[in-house]
This record gives structure tokens, C-alpha cells and sequence, in this order.
């Protein structure tokens, strides 16, 4: 019979505040998952966030996944999914998919975003399997089906397979719509080809690599990635949204170190130089691997605003080559980069912070990708903290090696002190609110061997599982809105601008929302409830989609829109919206008129929804005497 846990509405397990000890709740050996891949997403729109989950169940728990092959033969597959949901009382899992399509594999990354702007948050998924990789669009009751518009084209317009093992979801080229970066390689065919890019978003379901080739390279060869993870960020506060990432090199020595070694690893930096005339996105190397960082793959990273001063911070750990100090072999070196803006072009610089109580220790997550760390307001206090588990020779407090977890409580120091927690390597850290949205009750998976919190025999046994905890401080309280909301409009470019709440600290991010009046649709990606009793409250655990800027600059097509903002503080808690009200580009209308062998009659999208009007994208537009055409509105 299978395992099902409980756990107990945050209100009867609240632990004194001066304990602020991280305790374990339960171990559920059966939900196991190495190499964990996943997202806390809201996806049926209870003001409640979900747990999407996958990775490599228990080899020795019965019950992995069996699937049917083509030809009807029962195969058995070594990664299994699982639906995580609150029930009123406690969560209840689920097993997520009977297809292979549904399975999101090992070491993956689940990245959310509302690419249909209906309002509710859909998924992009990628990873270490080909059969499932591309945007699940959610029909706002929790239903995920893979978008079958979805589609990738490069630079001359030719329709390319596309399978990355890591992603993230940003708005690159300023035009409003949700992008996507990704790396990795595929071998789709039999055909081995790198899969880095900056997909942009077409706006009809497709996207079209804007990346020169060579950008994620050496400038010989495309890099293709391996054992990598990528994150999205404004690192210059410039309104283009940057990346970063590391991994290793799966088609030989390219990447450098500080002192000049060649080596199979890369951890690179890629600031936005903008959209460019043929609609491509241009990017610099800001070289930090040759400068001011060790780590060079197998590793993973955080952004934040960990000294809470304005300007993101990059963590980034990773195996070290020998040219780090006090290292000898390959080991792991994490670090704090700290970022610091200059200038009117917003230049952006990173030193190596060495205050940083972390910094230099041997502890191995060995999970790489958008979970294997985490970084987030967990004790309430405003300031950014971190989650950093794994496999260590030497714990931070001097004792042997052993799996472990710390955390790392924010200040406006930086992270100078550390707590001993329960902790694994292979592992995804994630954080369910037990049923009180904004709670965050710290949930790993993976494998522990940690004697200080397991051992065998007892309630909490080693080895590959589940581990929940309680939170013993208070919820974080949800932030102000901003004030003096404002919008300029020039031509087909408007200047969105607001004035941050006295009371926001200088970490905060900020949502914002645009909805074409016309459609009823959001135009931009937003992952937050806009209106009714839940505005502003959050349906991910994700900074807000304008990052850290109090301004931006968006290249609109002709139209009539309402906007709003809204706070997002360090604990990715949301604030009421900031009404923006209405601004008009162009006359207000899409599209000033469509000829056909008729008189229109009907638009239809690509999908088969009546539309109020020819809007961009793809329309089918049936006329009168019953012709029917496709017009495409860039």
C-alpha cells in the first residue's frame, strides 16, 4: 500500500520564535527523488501554490514508473512525477502523468510563466529526456497539456529541433512578451547539435533563436552543455533582462581559467545589449570566470540581492580548478559576487566577496539546476537567505564529512553566519506554505546520510527520501505597494515608471501586468492574481518580472492597455497591484484593416478561439461569402 503523508496545518505546529531551530516533520521514504526537478506553482487558482515533482525514485521502493512503447511492450523508467496538493487540511501527493510525454525527468528544470496571457501560470519543461521538453499550457484547473503550436526557428526563418537541458523565462528584447534562454545539447536523430539560445517569443505559440551563434561559446564552437543550470536577471537594472550560467563542455577543453588553463567546465556572465535593427538580441561575456571567479561547471547558482543595497548579487558554486586558492584537486569553491552598478551605460562589476562564510568550503549540492540551491526571506527578517546542501569533506563547523545542510540567515552584511539543518546531496530543496499562503516550511528530496538528524531504525531513516520541516519563525508579513504609478508613451514605445513604498527595503523586485482592453488578455507574463480578493498575491516562488528596476521601456504593437505593479519583497510575498490605468499606442487598434475575398466576418486564432479583432500573431479571418485566410501581425 502506498506511503501518503500528513502534515499538519501550519497553525498547530508553530514553534517559538527564539527557538528558530529548523526541525523535521516527516520522512517519506516512497516520494524519493534524486536529482529533483520541479516548481511551487499555483495552478488551480486557490491562492494556494501546488508542488510539481520529479526526478529518480528509491531504487529500493517498489513502484517506479512503468510506460508503453510503441509497440505494446511495458517498459520501466528511471524517473517517476508527482502532483503535490493541499486538500484543506494537509497535502496529498499524486502521481503526476502515465505518459512519457508527462515526465520531466532527471536533473530537469520547470520554469512558470503565463505564455497564453489567459491569466493562468503554464510551464516550460526541459532537461534530461527529449520527450517531454516545450510550453505546457495550464487550463487554469491544474490540467498542464503540451502547447502543440510550439515550435523553435533559427535566424533564417528554418523550423529547428530544440531540446535544452537547462532554461530560464525572461522578457530579452523589451517587447513585453516572455522569452526563453536556454542551454545544453541534444542528440535528437542521432544528430549531436548545441542547444543554446535566447528563444523570443513570436507571439503566436513559436519562438525564434535571436542568439548569434558563437555567443555561448569560445567563438570557435557552440558550447554544448552539460551538468548546467541557468538563471535570467537585470543584473545592470537597464530594463534588458541578462543570464547566467555554468556547466560543463561536452565537445572539448574551451573554457579558461584565471590563470589561463583550458579547461572542459565554463561559468559565464551575458549582459543585454538590446534588442538589435533585425529584431536579433546582442550580448557581452562580462569574463568573470577569468577574473573574479573559480568555478568552471557541475555546480549551480542564485541571484539576489544578498547585502541588500539595490543591485543583485550572483552565488555560484561549482567544481574549482587548481588555480583556486587554498584548493588542490578539483573541488567545490562556493562564492558571493557582489554586484555593483557605475555610469550612465549602467556598467556592471562583480568582486569576490570574502566575508562570504561559505566561501572556499568543499560542500557539493550535485544537483544542477534551478533547485539544487535556493535563495528566499525564510525567517521573516527582510533580508535574503540560503539554502546550501550537499556532500561536504569538512563541515563549515569543523567536524568530518558527511551529507549536510546549511543555512545561511541574509543581513545587510551579506551571509556571514550559518545554521546546521537537515540537509542531502542529489537533492531539489523546495518550500510548501502547509495551507497559509506566504509560509515557508523548508521540503527537500534526495540523498541524506547526515547521523547529527538520520538514522536508520528510527521515525527519520537515511538514505534516498522525502524530508519535510517546520518553519520556526513567523510568516512574512506581505509588502506595500509602490506609489505613483505612471506611464509615457512614445510612438509605439512606452516609459512605465513608480516610486518604490517608503517601507520596502532596496532587495525588492517588482511585478508588473499588462492587459490588452480590447482581448481581455494579458499581453505580458504575470504570476500573480491581478483584481478580486487574491490581488497581488503570488502563484510562484519567483522574483518579480521586472526585477529589481523602477522603470521600463516596452515596444508595444498599436493598442489600448491597462497596467498596474505591484511590490515583491525577499520572501517572494506580493503586494496589491499599483494601478497604472490606461495608455494608448497608435490609434488604439491592432490592426487597421484586413483585405480579403470578403467582407470579415470572424478572427479566429491558431488554436480556434474567436477573437474580438485581428490581433498579433497568427488569425485566421473568415469572411462573409465563406472565404477564410491567415493573417500574421508582427
Amino acid at each position: 500500500m502506498k506511503k501518503y503523508f500528513t502534515l499538519i496545518c501550519a497553525a498547530g505546529m508553530t514553534l517559538a520564535a527564539s527557538a528558530q531551530q529548523i526541525t523535521i516533520s516527516s520522512v517519506d521514504q516512497t516520494l524519493a527523488n534524486d536529482y529533483a526537478a520541479g516548481v511551487e506553482i499555483d495552478l488551480n487558482n486557490d491562492g494556494l501554490k501546488e508542488l510539481l515533482l520529479s526526478g529518480q525514485p528509491n531504487s529500493d521502493v517498489a513502484g517506479r514508473t512503468i510506460l508503453v512503447d510503441a509497440d505494446g511492450n511495458e517498459y520501466e523508467v528511471d524517473r517517476k512525477a508527482w502532483l503535490f496538493q493541499w486538500n484543506g487540511s494537509a497535502y496529498t501527493p499524486k502521481e503526476f502523468g502515465t505518459s512519457a510525454e508527462k515526465l520531466f525527468g532527471i536533473r530537469g528544470t520547470v520554469i512558470p510563466a503565463d505564455f497564453n496571457g489567459d491569466g493562468n501560470v503554464d510551464v516550460f519543461i526541459a532537461g534530461e529526456a527529449y520527450d517531454f521538453t516545450g510550453v505546457y499550457l495550464n487550463d487554469g484547473n491544474g490540467n498542464l497539456q503540451l502547447d502543440s503550436r510550439y515550435q523553435v526557428f533559427d535566424k533564417e526563418g528554418n523550423q529547428v529541433d530544440w531540446y535544452p537541458r537547462s532554461v530560464d523565462v525572461a522578457d530579452f528584447n523589451a517587447d513585453g512578451l516572455p522569452d526563453i534562454v536556454s542551454i545544453g545539447w541534444s542528440g535528437v536523430g542521432g544528430v549531436r547539435q548545441a542547444n543554446c539560445g535566447v528563444l523570443l517569443n513570436q507571439g503566436d505559440g513559436t519562438f525564434k533563436n535571436g542568439l548569434d551563434l558563437g555567443v555561448i561559446g569560445d567563438g570557435e564552437v557552440d558550447f554544448e552543455m552539460a551538468l548546467c543550470t541557468i538563471k535570467a536577471y537585470d543584473f545592470n537594472n537597464d530594463g534588458y533582462a541578462d543570464f547566467t550560467f555554468l556547466g560543463n563542455i561536452d565537445n572539448g577543453e574551451r573554457a579558461f581559467t584565471k590563470t589561463g588553463r583550458n579547461v572542459p567546465r565554463t561559468f559565464m556572465t551575458m549582459i543585454n545589449m538590446g534588442a538589435q535593427d533585425d529584431g536579433s538580441v546582442a550580448f557581452y561575456d562580462l569574463e568573470l570566470g577569468t577574473s573574479v571567479s573559480y568555478q568552471f561547471g557541475r555546480g549551480n547558482v542564485a541571484v539576489a540581492d544578498f547585502n541588500c543595497d539595490g543591485t543583485p548579487d550572483i552565488f555560484v558554486c561549482g567544481e574549482a580548478p587548481g588555480d583556486a586558492p587554498s584548493n588542490g584537486e578539483w573541488g567545490y569553491y562556493p562564492q558571493i559576487l557582489t554586484g555593483k552598478i557605475s555610469g550612465a551605460d549602467k556598467d556592471i562589476t562583480f568582486t569576490d566577496l570574502t566575508s562570504f562564510v561559505a566561501r572556499g568550503k568543499d560542500i557539493r549540492p550535485l544537483n544542477e539546476n534551478n533547485v539544487g540551491v535556493r535563495a528566499i526571506d525564510y525567517n521573516a527578517d527582510g533580508y535574503v537567505d540560503l539554502f546550501y546542501l550537499g556532500w561536504t569533506e569538512q563541515m563549515l563547523d569543523g567536524t568530518g564529512n558527511t551529507q549536510s545542510g546549511w543555512f545561511l540567515p541574509g543581513s545587510a552584511a551579506g551571509l556571514t553566519s550559518y545554521q546546521r539543518i537537515p540537509g542531502a546531496s542529489e537533492q531539489g530543496i523546495f518550500f510548501l506554505d502547509y495551507g497559509v499562503e506566504g509560509a515557508l516550511n523548508y521540503t527537500f528530496t534526495g540523498f541524506h546520510g547526515d547521523g547529527q538528524y538520520f538514522q536508520d531504525g528510527t521515525d527519520f531513516p537515511g538514505g534516498r527520501s522525502m524530508v519535510f520541516t517546520k518553519n520556526p519563525w513567523q510568516v512574512a508579513a506581505r509588502p506595500d505597494a509602490p506609489t505613483a504609478a505612471a506611464a509615457e508613451v512614445d510612438g509605439n514605445a512606452v516609459t512605465l515608471s513608480w516610486t518604490p513604498a517608503a517601507s520596502s527595503l532596496k532587495n525588492v523586485t517588482y511585478e508588473y501586468y499588462l492587459k490588452n482592453v480590447a482581448t481581455g488578455k494579458f499581453y505580458n507574463s504575470v504570476t500573480s492574481f491581478v483584481g478580486g480578493a487574491k490581488d497581488g498575491i503570488r502563484k510562484v516562488l519567483r522574483e518579480g518580472n521586472a526585477y529589481q528596476n523602477t522603470s521600463l521601456t516596452l515596444n508595444l504593437p498599436d493598442g489600448t492597455y491597462e497596467w498596474g505593479v505591484q511590490t515583491v519583497n525577499a520572501a517572494q510575498r506580493g503586494s496589491a497591484f499599483a494601478q497604472g490605468g490606461r495608455f494608448t499606442i497608435g490609434d488604439g487598434s491592432a490592426v487597421q484593416a484586413v483585405k480579403g475575398n470578403g467582407a470579415q466576418q470572424a478572427v479566429y486564432s491558431l488554436d480556434g478561439r474567436q477573437l474580438t479583432g485581428v490581433q498579433r500573431g497568427v488569425n485566421i479571418v473568415k469572411g462573409t461569402n465563406g472565404s477564410v485566410e491567415k493573417v500574421i501581425v508582427k
